[in-house]
C-alpha cells in the first residue's frame, strides 16, 4: 500500500462521513470545542480531494462526536437519520479499522 499520507481520497467517497456529521451538527447537543471539532471537519469536506490521512482523521472525529452526543442520542433518532449516523459509523469503522479496503 502506497504512504497514506499522499493517497488523494475524492470527498465524494465520504459522503456517509458527510452526512452523518450533518445530522450531529443539527441534532446533537454539543459543546463548544466539539462543535468547533465538528465545523473544522465540515469544512474539510468541501474540498474536492483530502489526504488519506485526513480522512482518517475524520473518521475518528466522527467516532468522538457520536460518543459526545451522548449514548441515547441514537435512540432519540427516527429511522431515517439512525441509517445515516450508522452508515456514517460504518465508513468510518472502515477507515480506522481496515484501510487496505478503502
Amino acid at each position: 500500500m502506497p504512504d497514506p499520507y499522499h493517497v488523494q481520497v475524492p470527498t465524494e467517497d465520504l459522503a456517509d462521513l458527510t452526512r452523518a456529521l450533518e445530522l450531529l451538527d443539527s441534532r446533537a447537543d454539543l459543546n463548544d470545542r466539539y462543535r468547533a471539532m465538528l465545523q473544522e471537519s465540515l469544512a474539510l469536506l468541501t474540498q474536492p480531494q483530502i489526504r488519506l490521512t485526513q480522512a482518517r482523521g475524520l473518521a475518528k472525529r466522527l467516532m468522538v462526536l457520536i460518543k459526545a452526543a451522548g449514548p441515547d442520542f441514537p435512540d432519540a433518532l427516527d429511522e431515517t437519520s439512525r441509517n445515516t449516523l450508522t452508515a456514517g459509523r460504518s465508513k468510518a469503522d472502515d477507515l480506522v479499522f481496515h484501510p487496505e479496503e478503502t
